[in-house]
């Protein structure tokens, strides 16, 4: 095409030429004694005729515009007509919105409604095309939405949507409420048609959404049911699904199911949150153990949940990729961990902080020695292709965390659990990692709640720890204590320089070690006397002695003021062994 924008303009002779011819017409139409060219002098037009000439050239300006204009139309149009999107056969251009509109609203910014405007190959090719009327919302008038009905010509409703959650109680009555009972009225009508419908609302609302879903939906395979409601408040209760085709995506919030219907068992992703969460986890497992093609699972939140829950038959579920559970009270969530086996789980989000009365009945079973269903869900089962990097493990006060670090591009698996004596959880874990032979390196952070007289031994830690943060002084002190022994004991008859090698001590891969809060005199005094025994006896070269372990990347030691002249000769003395040990100020 011709870029305007470099052509050169008409000259100026060509210009009063052509002003010339258009004058000279319009005073042979109008027949006028008008006589002026564009060559004249203004000085030569008569002062009388000077109001006409310039009506005339007004005229001639209008009309000569207009003629431009209609000309470029036809040429535009003509350019238009040759470019590819008309050489496309109807078919397959409505195929190409099918896509655009898959994910845009009917009457929404650049939605259907507003595509018809477009231009006439996009009127015809969107009006002539019914897949493209096959997705709705509450927000259309509904006018509309039967104009969306109409148009699908009998097709499956690819996705229904019907949000109320920004509606007023001061609507009733009202032209809004209106809309949403039309849409409400005509989705019911329309429900066997329906493949997906997602529908949100107040508990304490106006308007009946039972119908609907309760209503003969049998192609329907994606329902979203979220239900808001109060504190205190309770949910929609439950709902019966009628006869139809396996569901294949649920997710309800404040709403049940019921879960012996064999539409559940064709799930592929399931999430269930507030009072859909079943108060009876054998319910549950029930439900689930129909579910042979589960890939997702969630479970969040139901504080409704009072009575003792006891773990049920064992479920396994061979397809499931990500597990998400969190906000679960009682024990609920331990229970449901000791129930199910997940060999192929690759995500895993588990939150279990709301058991609050000692140590759970259930951890000495799911944390057993050998237990395949806890391995598979830290991706510690021999079933896994991906390869576990590390794992590290951290308490706060009353809660253990573990987070499960794979191959790049992969979310580490995270679970943690509110326990008040977080000491007898990491015995535990410690004995569980120990049972697996290939696993991999540890890192283990213990933060405020090793008391006096906890029993924390590293002894279950010590083939894989790589990395060990601890910040109770009581903790740092026994720890330096259990680190200059070693885990194999020299032959009767053997020298210790030739029995013994580096991998022998206690921890031998660990390769950084962070101490915190040597506050009191009491406590530094105790803590530099089991540092430099440790020195010496773990990383010291002495003729006749065993061979020293291999000396840490990092060794750091946070007290409250490192600076003094007694710690500096420590610092000195322990550098002269472990060069990278430093004291640094608590932070």
């Amino acid at each position: 095409f011709i870029v305007l924008t470099k052509m050169k303009p008409p000259s100026k002779d060509a210009i009063a030429k052509a002003l010339d011819i258009l004058l000279g017409s319009i005073q042979e139409e109008n027949k006028s004694t008008f006589t002026y060219s564009c060559t004249h002098p203004l000085g030569a037009i008569p002062f009388e005729q000077l109001a006409t000439a310039v009506e005339a050239l007004d005229l001639a300006k209008s009309h000569l515009v207009k003629a431009a204009e209609d000309l470029i139309s036809r040429i535009q149009h003509h350019r238009n007509l040759a470019a590819p999107i008309h050489r496309l056969p109807q078919e397959i251009f409505g195929m190409i919105l099918e896509k655009f509109a898959a994910n845009r609203s009917v009457s929404g910014e650049h939605g259907l409604i507003w595509l018809l405007q477009v231009g006439r190959i996009w009127h015809d090719a969107i009006v002539s095309s019914p897949r493209l009327w096959t997705w709705w919302d509450s927000a259309l008038p509904a006018k509309i939405a039967r104009l969306v009905i109409e148009r699908s010509k009998g097709l499956p409703i690819l996705s229904f949507i019907w949000n109320t959650a920004d509606y007023s109680d001061d609507s009733d009555g009202s032209e809004e409420h209106e809309g949403y009972e039309g849409i409400l009225e005509l989705a019911i009508q329309n429900s066997m048609r329906f493949k997906s419908m997602d529908l949100r609302v107040w508990s304490d609302g106006p308007f009946d959404i039972r119908p609907l879903l309760e209503g003969p939906t049998p192609a329907l395979e994606a329902l979203t049911v979220i239900v808001y409601r109060y504190v205190g408040e309770d949910g929609l209760g439950e709902v019966v699904l009628s006869e139809g085709a396996p569901l294949k995506f649920v997710e309800l919030l404040n709403i049940s199911l019921n879960f012996d219907s064999p539409r559940l068992s064709g799930l592929v992703t399931l999430s269930l949150s507030g009072t859909a969460v079943p108060n009876s986890l054998d319910t549950l497992l029930q439900g689930l153990s129909a579910t042979q093609l589960l890939e997702q699972l969630t479970i969040r939140g139901n504080s409704g949940i009072g009575e003792p829950v006891a773990p049920g038959p064992q479920v396994t579920f061979r397809h499931l990729m990500e597990l998400h559970i969190e906000e679960i009270t009682k024990d609920y969530c331990a229970a449901f961990l000791s129930s199910i086996y997940a060999p192929a789980c690759s995500r895993v989000y588990v939150s279990d902080t709301g058991w609050t009365e000692g140590n759970h009945p259930l951890d000495p079973h799911i944390w057993k020695p050998g237990n395949p269903q806890t391995a598979a869900l830290l991706g510690l089962n021999q079933e896994r292709e991906t390869q576990v990097l590390r794992i590290s493990v951290a308490t706060r006060p009353g809660v253990v965390s573990i987070r499960v670090h794979e191959g790049e591009g992969n979310a580490p698996r995270f679970l943690e659990f509110g326990r008040p004596q977080v000491s007898e959880m990491v015995t535990l874990l410690g004995e569980f990692f120990s049972d697996i032979p290939f696993y991999p390196p540890i890192y283990l952070t213990l933060l405020n709640d090793i008391l006096p007289n906890d029993p924390f031994d590293l002894t279950p830690w010590s083939a894989r720890l790589e990395s060990l943060e601890l910040s109770s002084s009581n903790a740092c002190l026994r720890t330096m204590e259990q680190l200059v022994r070693r885990m194999v004991a020299p032959i009767e008859g053997e020298t210790l320089t030739s029995a013994t090698r580096a991998e022998d001590w206690m921890c031998p891969n660990l390769q950084s070690i962070t101490f915190y809060d040597m506050e009191t005199e009491l406590e530094r005094n105790l803590d530099v006397a089991a540092l430099l025994s440790l020195v010496r006896t773990r990383w010291s070269q002495t003729d006749g002695g065993p061979i020293p372990a291999n000396k840490p990347a990092k060794f750091v030691i946070y007290c409250t003021n490192p600076d003094c002249e007694s710690l500096r000769d420590v610092e000195i003395q322990v550098q002269e062994v472990v060069p990278t040990f430093a004291f640094r100020r608590s932070r």
